[in-house]
């Protein structure tokens, strides 16, 4: 090989190790004085604080659709972290039952939604069957 040869051997190898600096000297590695704290635990309190749920929308149900049809109300579910409303509508009433509403309730730093079901009617005259 030539001078020349050898001349533009070490120019190549020159630049790519600048490229291989430039490219690592980009990369952010923080030292010891601005790692901050140890990777642990978060308090639980941060990750399960929520919003309150909405108030009820009103809503205007009008005529039932046929006899025997009780309004079931609409309800905010939360959903992926949002609360997203789901729109009441008529349901065909369960002789002996009571419709119990959804209602949300405080359970220390969240919330927990309830209800949403046919409950036996003690007061009603239609007599149940046991399974």
């Amino acid at each position: 090989m030539g001078i020349t040869m050898k001349y533009h051997q070490h120019l190549i190898l020159a630049a790519l190790a600048g490229a291989i600096v430039a490219a690592l000297s980009a990369c952010a590695v923080p030292t010891p004085a601005t790692a901050g704290p140890e990777p642990g635990p978060r308090p639980v309190s941060r990750l399960s604080q929520q919003p309150d749920p909405p108030a009820p929308l009103l809503e205007h149900p009008g005529q039932p659709p046929a006899t025997g049809h009780v309004w079931i109300a609409g309800r905010w579910d939360l959903i992926e972290g949002r609360y997203r409303w789901q729109a009441g509508h008529w349901s065909a009433a369960k002789p002996g039952h009571l419709w119990l509403p959804h209602v949300w309730r405080r359970d220390g730093e969240r919330w927990v939604q309830e209800g949403g079901r046919w409950e036996p009617d003690r007061n009603s005259p239609v007599r149940l069957r046991r399974s």
